[in-house]
């Protein structure tokens, strides 16, 4: 199990390039990476969405790269050496012709004669590639270790209400025949009293509390809330590092299952547990909506 939210920075530098990497997430539905990239490595965003998309399912990702190649800042510029020397001779002969010496012939050959000219470099993109990706990974290693760790932290968390769920469920159970004999009791108190009023047959006073018992019976919605909680716990349990959907499937399920039980049930002290039940409900909800 793994939270969405996380986070890792990399910074690394060699005689060739300087790199600094961070990576942020917080939940999401699906899957949204936003990639800043310097100009140099825009060819890569799709190979780098790629790999990010391989290792993680969910969450709202922004990463942001910066990049150096420290070789391009010495092939950046250079200067025309036959021009430069041509420049120079003149200069040298205008000195010698008028008799008069320039104050600073290197000054006036670098601001004024243009000898000087900025150069393309060539990148090597499968070079690139190769370096910019194994950094990737390498970012990704502690930036799912965060995740992983809160994971860990929100799964005990889950399975401790859990356990008060399920409390709440059993305690729910042994009202299931209570609720008939509670009805029963009632519907004879009532007829008791309008008995000399009204002439009842026992069959029809039968056929009213069959009819209730059928509709007061929970005994389905029982049986498929102890299923869905045995398949809370699995998942919770669960090697899967994908969780989150599946879990918020089967905590719609235990809510319809809750809901069905508190209008079949009209019982104060079902109602009331329902209502705790619920509440623990939400606060499960609350957190995994944060599981990958």
């Amino acid at each position: 199990m793994r939270s969405m939210t996380g986070y890792s920075k990399l910074t690394y530098q060699d005689e060739s390039f300087a790199i600094n990497m961070e990576l942020k997430s917080v939940n999401n539905k699906n899957l949204n990476l936003k990639i800043k990239l310097p100009y140099n490595l825009n060819f890569l965003e799709g190979a780098i969405r790629t790999e990010v998309a391989s290792k993680i399912s969910r969450g709202s990702l922004d990463l942001k790269i910066e990049f150096e190649d420290k070789r391009e800042l010495g092939k950046l510029f250079d200067y025309d050496r036959n021009l430069s020397s041509a420049y120079m001779n003149v200069l040298k002969e205008m000195e010698n012709d008028f008799s008069e010496k320039f104050t600073n012939k290197m000054d006036i050959l670098v601001r004024n004669l243009n000898v000087i000219q900025k150069n393309d470099f060539e990148i090597d993109e499968n070079e690139y590639s190769f370096f910019v990706l194994k950094k990737v990974n390498e970012l990704l290693i502690p930036f799912i270790q965060t995740r992983e760790d809160e994971g860990k932290r929100l799964k005990t968390y889950f399975l401790e209400r859990i356990d008060v769920l399920e409390e709440k469920i059993t305690e729910i159970k042994k009202y299931k025949e209570i609720v008939v004999e509670n009805y029963k009791e009632k519907l004879m108190e009532r007829l008791d009293k309008i008995r000399g009023a009204i002439d009842f047959k026992e069959e029809d006073i039968l056929k009213e509390i069959l009819l209730f018992t059928d509709k007061s019976d929970i005994s389905e919605e029982i049986s498929r809330l102890d299923s869905h909680m045995e398949q809370l716990r699995k998942e919770m349990e669960s090697r899967d590092t994908a969780v989150g959907k599946k879990i918020d499937f089967i905590l719609q399920e235990i809510f319809r299952e809750l809901n069905t039980t508190g209008v079949k049930c009209n019982l104060y002290d079902i109602s009331k547990l329902i209502v705790e039940c619920k509440n623990e409900l939400e606060k499960i909800r609350e957190q995994a909506m944060n599981i990958e």
